[in-house]
């Protein structure tokens, strides 16, 4: 039995017409972000805060157009600064914290997130000038603490008899690695990075193969070791996982602090791009090994295990 025709022609045009109004919908919405997109070119290049000024609008409407960000700001709070670079590209920057994080979008989709770590020092020219001033010189700060704990430390070992030197305070048979006292390499390992970043606290002692001594913590996931050859961490990647974890990203920034010193930010900043290659080839035929800057760097992620080994030789 077929409906009247009437009853069908009005059938045909109120799907007709909800077709038309769905399309029209999307047609705006689409619109709408391409008008989003145009208008970051008002915003980009300057520093702007999410809560004043010029900021607090644009802020609000990027936070309305993508999820990601919104979701990001959701957990990590709202950015002290956030930087446009143009409508694909834009950054947070947390001061308090001293961290960065990048989002890029393509076309009209969600946004990407990286996490950055420690706001690299190529970037800190996006700040306000009296706000690099004041990052550049707490980051002075930790590190004249750094090297007067690395004193203190070296000093321990000149008055303690070897027998009864405490853990991670005594460089195993005046070993030097990479250039620097095995003391000085823990003692800035145990500073702090940022504010919400304990340090590596905890040392131990362990023997490893040929009767050898070396040092190792453990920090979350992430497996820190320093021995005469080498010092490096290890941490477990997901299956799932193409990009490093926040935790990998800081500990390369880490090791490279303690190796490397004032050429620290340009070498991470380098070895960041092929850790990510080495991390998301879950194949582990892609691995590195560079010399820079007098030392050589291995990073790698295994197969068999998903480990993630980034290591620095002399």
């Amino acid at each position: 039995m077929h409906p009247p025709r009437p009853r069908l022609a009005a059938l045909c045009c109120a799907l007709g017409l909800a077709a038309l109004l769905a399309s029209a919908t999307l047609g705006c919405a689409a619109i709408d972000r391409v008008e989003h997109g145009v208008s970051a070119k008002e915003f980009a290049g300057v520093p702007l805060a999410p809560d004043g000024g010029r900021g607090r609008a644009r802020f609000a409407e990027e936070l309305r157009y993508d999820p990601t960000l919104a979701a990001y700001v959701a957990e990590h709070g709202r950015p002290d600064y956030f930087y446009i670079v143009d409508h694909q590209k834009m950054y947070l920057f947390y001061v308090r914290g001293d961290r960065a994080a990048m989002f890029e979008r393509v076309a009209m989709e969600a946004s990407q997130v990286k996490e950055l770590g420690r706001i690299p020092g190529s970037m800190l020219t996006m700040l306000p000038a009296e706000v690099k001033q004041q990052l550049v010189a707490e980051r002075a700060t930790t590190q004249r603490r750094a090297q007067q704990t690395a004193k203190r430390a070296r000093a321990r070992i000149e008055r303690t008899p070897s027998r009864s030197a405490p853990p991670a305070a005594r460089a195993p048979g005046g070993v030097y690695i990479g250039g620097f006292e095995t003391a000085t390499i823990i003692a800035r390992m145990r500073e702090p990075l940022t504010a919400a970043d304990p340090g590596v606290r905890s040392w131990q002692q362990v023997r490893i193969q040929g009767g050898k001594t070396a040092w190792s913590a453990q920090v979350g996931g992430t497996r820190y070791e320093v021995r005469d050859e080498r010092v490096a961490f290890t941490v477990r990647l997901s299956a799932s996982r193409h990009q490093l974890p926040p935790s990998a990203r800081l500990a390369i920034k880490r090791v490279n602090d303690a190796i490397f010193a004032a050429r620290a930010d340009a070498v991470t900043q380098q070895m960041m791009k092929l850790a990510e290659r080495a991390a998301g080839d879950r194949t582990g035929r892609t691995a590195y090994s560079q010399r820079v800057a007098g030392r050589t760097v291995r990073m790698g992620r295994r197969v068999a295990d998903g480990v993630f080994a980034y290591s620095i030789h002399p």
